[in-house]
């Protein structure tokens, strides 16, 4: 008898060590990111930020991560019924991402059925701030905070400062936001506007030839843009090619694309403004270590230039992670009250959710674009940073 049981044993030892064990199931995060259209390039930038940042993180309580990609192609309802998909078939926990304004308040408005975190990225409007309890901002800064960034940064540079601006933005929520908080604060700080009432182009405005003849005729020798991101080298390849540029500065609301501004080339250059991040950074005093690692390690994941749309979609990844940590759970709305507060230090320091408005507080800096010097990433341009503006002063002030 004794003999049977050591043999059923062995047995059932040798099954045991046969079967592989369960995978633990992973815990899946819909992305929601523009893959086709006029943003492709953008929308592929803040996927490797978001990939790359699951790849670092490894694990959420102990299970894998699985990151569920989906192409919002820039479309609201698109977007929505992505989003559904990813709620409702693959149980997604949360959602990350967004590239546009008008597809972000067109999520935030069914963000209650849905009842996930949805943790915008890219999306600048103000109407951000305190939307919903489950909506949040850890990515673009916003359109108050870069007009402040621009703002400064033309009266702290005398041959912008004299210039008169002509408004030209795109023709949706993100553009009209933008060009009203630049003229107002503009307007506030002695810094001229000629046409206050802005200009407003389609966004599937490919010839800019009829823009750049306003901008002639109305005496302006400062441009102010708020263009999404892929489209403000294009711009600037025509304005270069009509000679505006041999007359005017330009400033932008967003940061250039990579990919769009290499595409470019020399006509690229001249581009001044405020954003979250730029690869320069790895040679600024403060920041050099944690920018020069998270850049190198970009560039040899993807073969991708480091930039802007990579490096915040990344912290806003982090951040989501870190708070699904501190929850404990999958549970949307622990989730969601682990999001508020929470911070990560990353490739331009701290970025910081604040809990008052679920919007994020962090550094930012000044730009200009300039031909690149020899780098390790095959830049032929790039934003060479000119200054670094703490939180606080961009505001506005955290209300816990």
């Amino acid at each position: 008898m004794k003999r049977i049981l050591i043999i059923a044993a062995s047995v059932l030892l040798a099954l045991a060590l046969a079967i592989p064990a369960v995978a633990a199931d992973p815990v899946k995060i819909g992305v929601l990111v523009p893959l086709t259209g006029i943003v492709a390039n953008g929308g592929k930038e803040m996927a490797n930020g978001i990939d790359m940042a699951a790849k670092d993180k490894k694990t959420l309580l102990g299970r894998p991560i699985k990151l569920i990609v989906e192409d919002t192609r820039v479309k609201p309802a698109v977007a929505v019924s992505k989003a559904e998909k990813l709620v409702y078939q693959d149980k997604s926990v949360a959602l990350i991402g967004v590239f546009s304004s008008g597809v972000g308040l067109a999520l935030a408005k069914n963000i209650d059925k849905l009842n996930v975190p949805f943790v915008s990225t890219h999306v600048m409007t103000t109407k951000f701030y305190g939307l919903n309890p489950l909506v949040f901002r850890s990515g673009q800064l916003a359109n108050d905070q870069t007009a402040v960034g621009n703002v400064e940064g033309i009266l702290a540079t005398p041959d912008l400062k004299k210039r008169k601006y002509y408004v030209l933005v795109h023709d949706y929520s993100w553009g009209h936001d933008a060009a009203k908080r630049f003229i107002a604060l503009a307007k506030a700080k002695g810094v001229k506007v000629v046409n206050p009432d802005f200009d407003r182009a389609p966004i599937k405005t490919k010839n800019w030839s009829t823009y750049i003849s306003k901008i002639k005729a109305s005496g302006a020798d400062g441009i102010y843009i708020a263009l999404i991101t892929d489209v403000i080298p294009r711009f600037m390849k025509q304005a270069n090619e009509f000679g505006l540029m041999k007359t005017c500065r330009l400033v932008s609301g967003a940061a250039p694309g990579a990919v769009d501004l290499e595409n470019a080339g020399t006509a690229g250059v001249g581009i001044f403004g405020a954003s979250d991040y730029a690869w320069d950074l790895e040679n600024f005093p403060g920041y050099q270590a944690k920018a020069k690692d998270w850049n190198t390690r970009y560039y040899k994941m993807y073969k991708a230039i480091p930039c802007d749309a990579a490096a915040h979609s990344y912290v806003g990844a982090m951040n989501l992670f870190k708070a699904i940590e501190k929850a404990g759970s999958t549970d949307p709305q622990k989730i969601a009250a682990a999001i508020r507060g929470i911070s990560y230090d990353g490739p331009y320091g701290k970025v910081y959710i604040c809990p008052g408005d679920n919007c994020m507080r962090n550094d930012a800096v000044l730009t200009e674009t300039v031909k690149a010097p020899k780098n390790p990433y095959g830049a032929t341009i790039y934003m060479k940073v000119l200054k670094v503006f703490p939180a606080k002063e961009l505001g506005p002030p955290c209300k816990n």
